[in-house]
């Protein structure tokens, strides 16, 4: 097994909590507030509370960052730094999307080509 040096061991168990815990609680909070009437206000306050749990660490975070775009320098960096993160930033744009407006229960029925009325 390869030995990690000291900053690649904490970007991975951060990535790992960001991805696991806040990341999937991001995916199935954006579904959860497309079942009301009015899911935006739902997935503002859901989306700070993700960003606060994400970067509650704020300055550890941005260390990380700070270290990864150093050795990945370009877009390379940026492209490790969302790959290592993409859950996180999967379930962070759902929400954001929908409490933006931009995306809807209608839109996805629409999108799918499904008939938004359920079926009696």
């Amino acid at each position: 097994m390869f030995e990690l040096d000291p900053d690649e061991a904490i970007a991975e168990r951060y990535f790992r909590f960001a991805n696991d815990v806040p990341g999937l609680f991001a995916v199935g909070l954006s579904a959860t507030s497309l079942q009301f009437s009015h899911p935006q206000p739902f997935a503002w306050f859901f989306l700070f509370v993700v960003v606060l749990c994400v970067f509650g660490g704020g300055k550890q975070y941005r260390n990380i960052a700070a270290k990864y775009l150093k050795r990945y320098p370009g877009v390379i960096g940026g492209m490790v730094l969302v790959w290592r993160a993409k859950i996180c930033i999967i379930g962070m744009l759902l929400l954001a999307a929908i409490a933006l407006g931009d995306l809807t229960e209608a839109g996805i029925y629409a999108f799918f080509n499904l008939n938004s009325v359920a079926p009696s």
